[in-house]
């Protein structure tokens, strides 16, 4: 593949930048000499520019697979107003979205293409994809394809199935969180034709790591607020949570805002434009909040609640200075919360047959037929399914979650923006049933003429057009168009701002249930594991940052900034490290130390001497005291 233009020339016209940073340079290079190249890069060190420098210096199109539908759809606009053409294909889109997407790629009008894992393996996408001049793939998130990473996604494993129809492009590997054993399995998966990991050093000299066993959690949040200043983001796990904590602070005058999934659309995008423009000083959020947000001044990251996983612990303290400015990670906790997290953890893991039960649950709650519902979007009301089959909320969530992770089903919380409709009866079936019941013929009839796809795929509809030109009321569409799907002629899948369930395969029937038991008890142990070394970091007398570079991979010095750091250097010495210390300069007499004050006592010193001697720290020679 012959290169066009040079990487800074590149970096230069689009971003803005004179040089690279970090190892982003080493990183492109690699890749534009064809080589596999797992990228590990700390949080905000620019994993994106690795592929999308690459993407426009070499001929061709540059696959991006992605677990992250908003953050997907946030790269293609930023790219769009950049003048870099780019489109995202994710599941829940109709053929004819995804056709003229792949044949804008197919004739050289699209460079970098987002896709979700889920995709690769759909016979449209595969039928385009082996055609396609393909210059690089680029997986982001890559610790998703490891079951011993923090957060394994089964479906990531189909990466490495397309390899084989471009056996020669090169493949980017990126995440910002990977231990040794990670990185190995991530080549592993991907197939890499030889082992090529690069890794920046994640210490962050700006920013300080904290953890406080606080058991008022809420003045010390306060007091870090007060002391620190700026803008902030608080951690909690749970919607409930965020607006309780935001309550609290704001009735303590603090510029505050609550952000969680079950906001509607305009007001989440109220809230992180405000923060975003320092017209709000702190957000308390889930931690889906701040995922490939690139704010830059964030003074402070403070966790209320414990995170999962030390991974997941690093990325999101990780979006505090990314100005280069001093900041601060805060990690608060309670004896209780370290049992709270072990429980948890168990607890996301409701036995299989449960999580079966719920599946059947769901495809019955929503008329899914066995072997259909691929690529089918509902709104998703946890609670109201849950009433429905006297089920608890927080197990059906869990085993949702696990049927995700299982490519089952998908959550989308980025919205449903479109209506959709697709016939699925044939025409002579269509016409005897627009005989039978008339009041649904001129609905069917404008339909059938406005919207030409509709009898063969899923197509974009709107009610309001449709309404104007069957001279009735939208509330009227509306509803006519829900009964017909009952009567079995059509699927319609309206607008929303609720999330969305979306089928990822067809409905699998009870005696095909495609969870195994060995995957879900691994995924299990790792997650157990994983709460474990988030407990043990917590509660190590370790410097933090050593502790944390260390489990990474990473020598490290002491910080002498966290909380363990600062607490030694105020901590008063013991006599026997004071005189290891005077020792270490210059011999001396056991009276030197016995007649200063600074030692202490007579009485005192000499039984610390003597047991120093007979554990062979310190020897006498010819009446000195020296180190061994």
């Amino acid at each position: 593949m012959s290169q066009t233009r040079q990487p800074l020339e590149i970096l230069k016209k689009y971003w803005g930048y004179d040089s690279f940073r970090l190892n982003q340079e080493a990183i492109i290079s690699s890749v534009l000499s064809d080589r596999d190249t797992l990228a590990l890069l700390p949080t905000g060190g620019g994993k994106s520019l690795c592929y999308q420098v690459p993407a426009l210096t070499k001929k061709g199109v540059c696959l991006v697979v992605s677990p992250l539908i908003a953050l997907m759809v946030d790269q293609v606009n930023t790219l769009k107003q950049k003048g870099i053409p780019a489109r995202v294909v994710y599941s829940g889109m109709s053929n004819s979205e995804i056709e003229l997407i792949l044949n804008n790629c197919l004739y050289g009008k699209v460079k970098i293409l987002y896709v979700s894992p889920e995709r690769l393996s759909s016979p449209l996408f595969i039928s385009y994809f082996e055609k396609m001049m393909i210059n690089l793939i680029a997986v982001d998130e890559a610790h998703c394809i490891s079951q011993w990473g923090y957060n394994f996604r089964p479906s990531f494993l189909k990466i490495a199935d397309i390899r084989k129809y471009h056996p020669n492009v090169p493949v980017l590997a990126l995440t910002a969180t990977a231990t040794k054993d990670v990185i190995d399995d991530i080549q592993e998966k991907l197939e890499f034709r030889e082992k090529n990991s690069l890794a920046s050093s994640f210490e962050r000299a700006n920013l300080s790591y904290t953890v406080f066993e606080e058991p008022d959690k809420i003045t010390k949040i306060q007091r870090v607020i007060e002391n620190i200043g700026g803008s902030g983001l608080i951690y909690v796990r749970s919607r409930k949570k965020a607006t309780e904590l935001a309550n609290s602070l704001a009735a303590l005058k603090v510029s505050v805002a609550a952000y969680h999934a079950g906001l509607t659309i305009p007001h989440r995008n109220k809230i992180q434009k405000d923060w975003m423009e320092d017209r709000v000083n702190v957000v308390v959020a889930t931690t889906a909040f701040g995922m490939g947000i690139d704010k830059q001044n964030v003074s402070y990251v403070i966790h209320y609640d414990l995170p999962e996983s030390i991974e997941a612990y690093f990325q999101e303290v990780g979006r505090a200075g990314r100005d280069g400015k001093k900041s601060y990670g805060v990690l608060l906790y309670t004896e209780k919360d370290k049992k709270r997290l072990l429980e948890t953890v168990d607890a996301n893991f409701p036995d299989i047959k449960y999580i079966q039960n719920v599946y059947n649950g769901i495809s019955n709650y929503f008329q899914v037929p066995v072997g259909t519902g691929i690529d089918r979007r509902f709104d998703w009301d946890i609670v109201s399914f849950s009433q429905n089959y006297n089920l608890e909320p927080f197990l059906v969530f869990n085993s949702v979650r696990i049927l995700e992770n299982s490519g089952l089903l998908e959550i989308a919380e980025n919205r449903n923006p479109f209506s959709k409709i697709k016939i699925i009866v044939d025409r002579t079936t269509l016409y005897n049933f627009m005989i039978e019941y008339p009041m649904y013929y001129n609905l069917l009839e404008a339909l059938r003429r406005m919207y030409t796809g509709v009898m063969t795929e899923f197509t974009i509809i709107d009610e309001k057009k449709i309404s104007k030109v069957c001279f009735d009321t939208e509330s009227n569409t509306y509803s006519n168009l829900k009964r017909l799907e009952k009567y079995g002629v059509l699927y319609y899948d309206p607008r929303s701002d609720k999330p969305q369930l979306i089928f990822t395969q067809n409905r699998l029937h009870k005696d095909n249930f495609a969870l195994s038991e060995e995957s879900y008890h691994n995924i299990k142990e790792v997650n157990i594991k994983k709460a474990n070394e988030l407990i043990d970091f917590i509660s190590s007398e370790r410097c933090r940052q050593q502790y944390l570079l260390n489990y990474f991979g990473f020598e490290s010095p002491a910080c002498g900034k966290c909380d363990y750091c600062i607490s030694q250097k105020h901590k008063p010495k013991k006599v026997e490290d004071m005189i290891i210390e005077e020792l270490s300069q210059y011999p001396r007499t056991p009276d030197y130390f016995s007649n200063s004050i600074k030692y202490g006592t007579k009485e005192t010193i000499i039984p610390i001497i003597r047991t120093m001697l007979d554990d062979g720290i310190i020897i006498l020679e010819e009446g000195n005291l020296k180190l061994r």
